[in-house]
């Protein structure tokens, strides 16, 4: 559960020393009318230049004094807002990296990054102004309504009607605004969502001169969002003029009654002036707590949000006491009766039994959607079984340490992916001490040798973010070439060859098979020449499976997987 007071215990220091400072310049505050009044009073009334000289000279170091107590407070209030902020960004990422895919699959990206950046930033903004008014506003207005009724007790009447009236404004205002808040945000989500599509797929876009079906997608969402803030702000908008026409009625007021009190000698005219100015400093006052009122408003929705991702707990749960990968063991790995589903209602893959010996290669092909992916996502425990056992070297993959699990195996994804940094960064991440020796080894396997040479800084070439320097290829095949630094003792390829070309793609199988002997490999393709040679095939259709064994006996047996080859090889076909 998501609590900002345990984030606020490591600024206690800050979160005290702020708002006392912030008293202090509240008396000055306090003090300035009852100071003037004394001027006009005394000074003025009675001709004495020295007097009002003092009275200049005490008003103006109190002015000082209350700006320097200002500088404290707002020196409090930023360390302890962008602390606590960077704070809760920190545990938010680190619980985020927490996630298995499954949970992955419940946020969008621009969630997660919406409510990581910008609801913090509302809570941070909370924060301050917490910390910069929460001691100032009640005394400003305790305190000046006090000086009031200590001046005339009469005349101060006008406040205590004034406070009930201001309240139930501010307070009806807040209650509808705070389901419109919440809306808001996810508008802003949707917003961002549309965006990221919108940019990150901008070839695909143009290639089929979609861009205006784009820009109308993106101005629906936008345009919600704009009519979502245009309601609350039309709302909110409306709380500022009727706190001012309260006061000002009450300026009128005190004017009115103050001047009756003055002609009959029950009040003198520095009175009335203090009188005014207390009623100023009361609707700043209430003006920030409006605007405190509003900002909290906000905080709640974000808070909430927040609070949705903390919430979500791994579902990946590792055993209290976990067996280990012994790291010299040649690996085997078998399905017993697994089922699984994505959502709980319809198993993408169904009663799946097959064993795969230490250093033998599985290749698995199907069509799209057909569970393919599935499989190889259940090895490393990206997911888990609803149902059967994963076993790897005759263990449950559940009872390992996760860590060990995924060091264990080089997974290539079907989507390359890479990270701004180096060449070198990159292809160190199985193993971040890795010597050139062993980068260089898998780059001849996994074909990229050739080009990377041809890179002016070789392994130091900078990469861009997302890898946009390199080709669909070549990407590839620098995804390979990461799992395979660091010797793992399982190597997934899901799909990972779809960008390179048939000699390529040839030579890559040959590289693997001549250089990576004893490695259990499986190979996840839509082409059945990739994965022909393999020791082990599974056909997969609709989640079943069509069809397990070499590729002969498949091509004898299984007319899915027949099929598929001869659609890929006619002139054998016909």
């Amino acid at each position: 559960m998501f609590k900002i007071k345990s984030y606020l215990r490591k600024y206690t220091k800050f979160i005290v020393v702020g708002p006392f400072f912030k008293f202090l310049e509240a008396v000055t505050d306090i003090l300035n009318p009852f100071l003037v009044s004394l001027m006009i009073d005394v000074g003025v009334a009675e001709g004495n230049v020295q007097y009002i000289f003092t009275l200049t000279a005490i008003v103006i170091m109190n002015n000082i004094l209350g700006i320097i107590f200002a500088l404290i407070c707002n020196k409090c209030s930023a360390l302890t807002s962008e602390g606590v902020g960077r704070d809760i960004r920190s545990s938010m990422f680190k619980h985020i990296n927490t996630f298995s895919h499954k949970e992955f699959d419940r946020f969008t990206t621009m969630s997660l990054t919406n409510r990581c950046v910008h609801d913090v930033d509302q809570i941070q903004t909370a924060i301050g102004l917490t910390i910069r008014q929460v001691s100032r506003v009640p005394f400003l207005i305790i305190g000046a309504t006090v000086m009031s009724m200590i001046i005339d007790l009469q005349l101060s009447i006008i406040f205590l009607i004034l406070m009930p009236i201001l309240f139930i404004a501010i307070y009806s205002i807040m209650r509808i605004t705070n389901p419109i808040y919440v809306e808001s945000k996810t508008r802003l989500d949707n917003v961002s969502n549309v965006t990221r599509e919108n940019l990150s797929g901008i070839r695909v876009v143009r290639a089929f001169n979609k861009q205006e079906h784009e820009k109308h997608r993106f101005s629906k969402a936008n345009t919600a969002l704009s009519k979502c803030n245009i309601k609350v702000g039309i709302i909110s908008s409306i709380l500022h003029p009727l706190l001012f026409l309260v006061i000002n009625l009450a300026t009128v007021a005190i004017i009115w009654f103050g001047g009756i009190r003055v002609e009959v000698g029950g009040l003198s005219q520095g009175n009335v002036i203090a009188f005014i100015n207390y009623v100023s400093q009361i609707s700043i006052a209430l003006v920030v707590v409006a605007r405190i009122i509003i900002t909290y408003t906000k905080t709640g929705a974000s808070t909430k949000r927040i609070n949705e991702v903390f919430k979500l707990e791994n579902s990946i749960k590792e055993e209290k006491t976990c067996e280990h990968l012994p790291p010299t063991t040649p690996a085997s790995i078998e399905f017993k009766n697994v089922n699984f589903s994505y959502t709980g209602t319809k198993d993408v893959i169904r009663n799946l039994s097959f064993k795969l010996e230490p250093g033998q290669t599985l290749g698995i092909i199907g069509g799209t959607g057909s569970g393919k992916s599935s499989i190889v996502n259940l090895i490393p425990r990206f997911y888990d079984t609803t149902s059967g056992e994963v076993l790897i070297n005759g263990v449950n993959v559940k009872n390992y340490n996760i860590k060990e699990l995924r060091e264990y195996v080089g997974f290539v994804p079907q989507n390359a992916t890479l990270f701004k940094g180096t060449l070198r960064e990159n292809l160190s991440w199985r193993k971040e001490d890795a010597s050139d020796f062993e980068i260089i080894k898998a780059l001849k396997i996994s074909q990229s040798i050739d080009f990377v040479r041809e890179l002016p800084d070789f392994l130091e070439h900078k990469v861009e973010r997302g890898g946009t320097n390199f080709s669909g290829g070549q990407k590839q095949r620098l995804t390979i070439a990461r799992a395979l630094v660091g010797k793992p003792k399982i190597l997934i390829m899901d799909a990972s060859s779809s960008a390179l070309d048939f000699a390529t793609d040839a030579s890559l199988r040959k590289a693997i098979y001549q250089n990576l002997k004893g490695i259990t490999t499986i190979i996840v393709s839509q082409r059945t020449n990739s994965i022909k040679n393999c020791d082990l095939i599974i056909t997969m259709d609709n989640g079943e499976v069509a069809g397990i064994g070499t590729h002969e006996k498949l091509m004898k047996n299984c007319p899915i997987y027949a099929e598929i080859y001869y659609s890929q090889n006619k002139e054998k076909g016909e």
